[in-house]
């Protein structure tokens, strides 16, 4: 069925039980594991014109050290299914379309990824990186919400 699975982490504690639920299938049919963290782009995050003492290199090397704790922690939390652990740059595109670019180029045919859940006017708000990779995804992608225990 699934041959290549790719499972994403931002460096939240959502992202636990994603990795759980993505290396629980990943034993059950025997695919390759891929855990990937986006370096978002600082400077299409903030735009031009910030006025903050701190760059944009500054913000991007902060998010390079939580991806790798995040990698660290997804490692864990995959419960000795072997995976492999990548972070990759934005370069300029959205995170969502990072996370599609980089399924693509890996031959992923399933993503998992966690939400917060989030309803009415926090989402409206807030987006979702998950949303906009549900909607452009060539792939099934597979949202699993905080809290969510995985059967193994």
């Amino acid at each position: 069925m699934y041959r290549h699975i790719l499972v994403t982490t931002d460096g939240t504690d959502i992202d636990h039980a994603a990795v759980h639920h993505a290396a629980a299938l990943t034993r059950a049919l025997g695919a390759r594991l891929t855990l990937l963290h986006i370096i978002p782009d600082a400077h299409r995050e903030l735009g031009s014109g910030n006025d903050l003492s701190v760059t944009a290199e500054d913000i991007e090397q902060e998010w390079t050290r939580v991806g790798e704790r995040a990698l660290e922690e997804g490692l864990l939390d995959a419960d000795g299914t072997r995976l492999t652990p990548l972070q990759r740059p934005a370069r300029g595109r959205d995170v969502p379309h990072a996370i599609l670019e980089e399924a693509g180029e890996l031959g992923a045919d399933l993503i998992v990824m966690a939400t917060h859940g989030r309803e009415g006017l926090a989402h409206l708000l807030l987006g979702s990186v998950a949303d906009r990779v549900v909607h452009d995804a060539p792939v099934p992608v597979l949202l699993v919400r905080q809290g969510t225990p995985s059967r193994t």
